[in-house]
């Protein structure tokens, strides 16, 4: 069973709660387990990727712009940054953005 960890930045870091749940939820039904921390694009800018690693950061719609300077501060630790589809949140698809979690951090790399 791989243990994912996942930062998730939005607006304010509440509004992704029900696709937090649901992607959890789809994930302990594949067997894996997964770890969602909601961010506001705020506190993305200040959080320490050395002390607290993660497998991948996923961008939310609406702060999409905030994209280029995450991946500046996640690449010197080898950390996936990616956007989440718009649909996907909007349609607040857990499955969808669990199978984007699974396409894009490989088994080996998954910190424990």
């Amino acid at each position: 069973m791989a243990s994912y960890n996942v930062l998730l930045v939005c607006a304010a870091g509440m509004s992704s709660s029900l696709l937090e749940a649901k992607t959890i939820a789809a994930a302990a039904a594949c067997g894996h387990e997964l770890t969602i921390k909601a961010l506001s694009a705020a506190d993305i800018a200040i959080y320490d990727f050395a002390a607290k690693p993660v497998d991948i950061v996923l961008v939310a719609p609406q702060v999409r712009y905030k994209k280029k300077s995450i991946s500046e501060m996640a690449a010197p630790y080898g950390i996936v940054v990616q956007d989440i589809d718009p649909v996907t949140f909007g349609m607040v698809d857990g499955a969808k953005l669990f199978e984007q979690i699974l396409q894009a951090v490989p088994k080996e790399e998954v910190h424990g």
